[in-house]
């Protein structure tokens, strides 16, 4: 062994202090025995292999013109692959193929074998979560450019540029750290393998013959069999004839992003693209899943396991969800949202998956499905350069389909509430079983010719039916302008559609449901239903029937309206505070027209005393309104104002969650915003006798709730009494 003297030494040490980590993680040997080249020729049985790399301009990479570990077949290894190709020589693989083969071999960087079975992508001071996880390496290898087309522009001509390939080197210690079975999770993928690598790995199809033979410009591996360069998920799908429905799902969603940098270095003139599946899908098209190669730990891991189902399966989904509502006009006129939700749910983003993970029925589909699958039954396998691919027997069923969300999800004409329910992150909740909920679905005709949601209209705008993101809910803006409608103002739109239980019943054909809305309810009586906008409007043309759909689900049961115009079911957004007695209710006129006489109306602002704060209205009748005013010694603003505080009711201090309905249980202490002689807050005893709400006053006189379903507005709520209470 070398002696060095301590001077060395320390100038040794004082100049690789000014190496980064990363650099001193990747750098060559300290011992020399010759380039790659050199070392497979001394060999001598990696002829057929260097008279590939030969014919390719890594000769001068390989003979020491940069930094790189190889992995070399040997001849009689090189010979298996020319016979399965039909190829009489070497000289016979046509040039494009014989880069992308060689490439494939020659990897970027100096990996020893304790780099490969532990790889630290970030450099030496990485701390890995789990030994082996980061398993593909950046070869030399890529596809040419090549052309798809992009059916959101007439299937205009996209030239796609591709990136390097990174190779799969499985080693014991990501078996190990999965607690797997190597061999039978190996051999899986790679049936004309054999799994080797118990104290090492094997490198893709490949088994390692000899290990890190040290060269001047890295290390070389030999290895059993030429490693066939891999391709992507989406390559390997289209090849496959038994998944096209699948297949051709997948490329509605196909968009291609330019590339300026590709362009620049390798257009040549043209523009170049990168071909993804929209922000929805992962790109399983791209080699990489990012676009930087600096990202090397996403880079050595990253990678989709897509679940692909037959054809004959699709079209069994198709036949049972979609046909009965698309006319038979098959899969490609399914609209985007419940097409891409399928497709969503049959990949896993992450890491690769072997058979053993998946047959624990641990591994969930994005949507919580468990994905069922046994390898003896696996109609295609593939690992790919990003990840991994599955044939299926069956679909893996989101469960958007086997929920209260089912009709918007099958039936077209359920596409609007569809894109609020899922904007707002209502599609998560009715997907539980956390309650039972009861679904109303307006149609797009329905909700496209309500024009008053806000006192507005709304619109569907498709700038282009070929492009997933297109689409567009929009409503009519302050300035005139159409405006695309808001998560907020979609939240309260189809909250105000799901009623969760009955908190109250008046009879079989009568009662009112809660919804997801805070304070919002949904009154039926016999086969119609209202909503407080259309009940505050008294209008009963307008309000819409309901008919239950089947289903049989296990969370709820969900509804078709029909009706005409106004017949969406969302929330009052009008303020009782902005009534005036020309424009209120026959029923709240006489209460408004006392306010008004009191200047409570006409403060600034209006109702001032109420300070912002959630109320409840008690209405007497008129003529215990026109009693109690006339009763008053004087008849100033002032003390009119003092008479009809009281009932005004403080949601909040009340300590009231919702407002009470008979059988509600809803009943205690009301809080008014009134005041008594001393100065302090006027109180009222609300009790629910299951049939009916009384108001107890101070002096135990009880008023009967005559209203089963109040005036609720945007602010508050108006109940009417039968009789004047007491405040002392």
């Amino acid at each position: 062994m070398k002696k060095w003297t301590p001077i060395l030494v320390f100038f040794l040490l004082l100049l690789t202090s000014c190496v980064s980590e990363l650099d001193k993680y990747y750098a060559t040997p300290d011992w020399l025995k010759g380039n790659a080249w050199e070392v497979l020729e001394k060999k001598g049985n990696f002829k057929l292999f260097l008279s590939a790399v030969e014919r390719t301009s890594y000769k001068d990479l390989v003979q020491g013109k940069g930094i790189i570990t190889v992995m070399a077949p040997t001849d009689s290894a090189f010979q298996v692959y020319l016979t399965k190709h039909n190829y009489a020589s070497v000289a016979a693989i046509p040039d494009s193929v014989v880069t992308k083969l060689v490439g494939f071999h020659l990897l970027f960087y100096a990996f020893d074998k304790d780099k490969f079975v532990d790889y630290k992508p970030n450099g030496i001071e990485s701390t890995n979560e789990l030994k082996g996880m980061y398993y593909k390496f950046r070869t030399k290898s890529r596809d040419d450019i090549s052309v798809e087309h992009d059916p959101a522009f007439g299937n205009a001509a996209r030239k796609v540029m591709h990136k390097d390939r990174f190779l799969p080197v499985f080693s014991f210690n990501l078996f190990d750290s999965y607690g797997l079975n190597a061999k039978a999770n190996y051999e899986f993928f790679y049936p004309n393998s054999t799994w080797t690598g118990q104290t090492g790995f094997n490198v893709s199809n490949a088994s390692v013959k000899e290990y890190g033979i040290v060269t001047d410009n890295g290390y070389v591996y030999t290895v059993n069999q030429v490693i066939e360069p891999l391709g992507t998920i989406y390559n390997e799908l289209k090849a496959e004839t038994n998944y096209t429905i699948f297949k051709n799902a997948y490329d509605r969603f196909v968009t291609f992003e330019y590339d300026a940098t590709s362009t620049a270095d390798y257009g040549k003139g043209d523009s170049l693209f990168i071909m993804y599946h929209g922000s929805q899908l992962p790109p399983i098209a791209s080699e990489w899943p990012v676009f930087s190669y600096t990202q090397l730990d996403i880079l050595s891991y990253g990678a989709y396991s897509l679940f692909a189902p037959s054809n004959t399966a699709m079209q069994s989904f198709y036949d049972q969800y979609w046909r009965p509502y698309y006319n038979n006009k098959g899969i490609d006129s399914v609209k985007f949202e419940p097409l891409l939700t399928l497709l969503q749910n049959h990949i896993y983003s992450g890491t690769v998956l072997f058979p053993e993970q998946i047959e624990s029925g641990k591994i969930k589909s994005p949507y919580g499905s468990t994905i069922q699958f046994n390898r003896t039954s696996a109609q295609m396998k593939h690992i790919c350069v990003n990840g991994a691919l599955y044939g299926l027997d069956h679909v893996i069923v989101p469960p958007m389909f086997e929920k209260v969300t089912s009709p918007m999800y099958c039936n077209p004409q359920y596409n609007m509430i569809l894109d609020m329910m899922k904007n707002s992150s209502y599609v998560q909740t009715l997907i539980t079983d956390a309650a039972k909920f009861n679904v109303f679905y307006p149609t797009d005709n329905m909700i496209l010719t309500y024009t008053n949601f806000e006192g507005k209209s709304m619109y569907y705008s498709n700038k282009n039916d070929k492009r997933y993101g297109s689409q567009d809910l929009q409503i009519d803006g302050d300035d005139g302008f159409q405006k695309s409608m808001t998560v907020n103002q979609k939240k309260t739109f189809a909250g105000g559609h799901i009623g969760t239980e009955i908190i109250s019943t008046k009879s079989a054909t009568e009662y009112v449901y809660r919804t997801l809305q805070p304070y919002n309810y949904l009154y039926v009586n016999g086969s119609k239903i209202y909503s407080s906008s259309l009940y505050n409007l008294g209008v009963d043309a307008k309000v819409p029937t309901f008919t239950k759909i089947d289903g049989g689900w296990t969370n709820g049961n969900a509804y078709a309206l029909s009706g005409a115009t106004a017949s969406a079911l969302v929330p009052e957004a009008n303020q009782f505070k902005n009534l005036t007695a020309t424009s209120s209710p026959a029923d709240l006129k006489n209460m408004i027209a006392y306010l008004t006489a009191a200047g409570i109306t006409s403060s600034s602002p209006p109702y001032n005393f109420l300070q912002g704060e959630r109320f409840i209205v008690l209405v007497p009748p008129a003529a215990s309104l026109l009693a109690g005013y006339n009763a008053l010694p004087t008849k100033t603003p002032d003390k009119v104002a003092a008479f009809l505080k009281p009932y005004f009711i403080n949601v909040g201090s009340s300590n009231l969650l919702d407002y009470p309905f008979p059988g509600a249980g809803v009943q205690g202490t009301l809080v008014s915003f009134g005041k008594k002689a001393d100065g302090s807050a006027a109180t009222f005893t609300l009790v629910d006798r299951g049939n009916e709400l009384v108001i107890i006053d101070a002096k135990g006189n009880e008023a009967k709730v005559t209203s089963y379903f109040p005036k609720i507005y945007a602010d508050g709520a108006a109940y009417l009494i039968d009789k004047l209470l007491v405040v002392e």
